[in-house]
């Protein structure tokens, strides 16, 4: 019986394949809680709200939210640009692209928040998420789809 024995440092031979071939995509990521930037505005602490009902940045709530964009390293495969087949280790492309990331938990994070990818100059939007490598997980691949225009 063959027994498969991984090298120690997998993950640090996958970060340096990632960083020599990847390419840099963008995560946004929602962020909220951020207060009105008009200096004219200011919190009721009764309410919780803006004391100017009318405020044009806020809008009365005094409480912003924004999307914030989050760049990272990652190997890009373009659904269009390969063929939709059995690759070695079974990996299947079923998206208009996947992208595959550094796991750590911070990243992790980052995707399970995510409300748009931008790869390529294109927005996309989470499919599915897979968790992959030799243990410890190494790698996050997500499959994304082209967001509707």
């Amino acid at each position: 019986m063959m027994t498969i024995v991984w090298p120690n440092d997998t993950s640090s031979i996958i970060d340096e394949i990632r960083n020599t071939i990847g390419r840099g995509i963008t995560i946004n990521i929602p962020v909220t809680g951020i207060a009105c930037t008009n200096i004219l505005d200011s919190l009721d602490p009764v309410t919780n709200l803006s004391t100017n009902q009318f405020c044009a940045v806020c809008g009365g709530k005094y409480w912003l939210n924004t999307i914030s964009g989050v760049s990272v390293s990652a190997v890009i495969i373009w659904k269009g640009a390969e063929i939709n087949n059995q690759y070695p280790g079974g990996y299947v492309v079923d998206g208009d692209c996947s992208v595959q990331i550094k796991y750590t938990v911070t990243s992790m994070d980052w995707v399970d928040r995510a409300v748009s990818y931008i790869v390529d100059g294109r927005t996309l939007v989470k499919k599915s998420i897979a968790l992959k490598g030799v243990q410890p997980i190494n790698r996050i691949i997500i499959t994304l789809d082209e967001k509707e225009r």
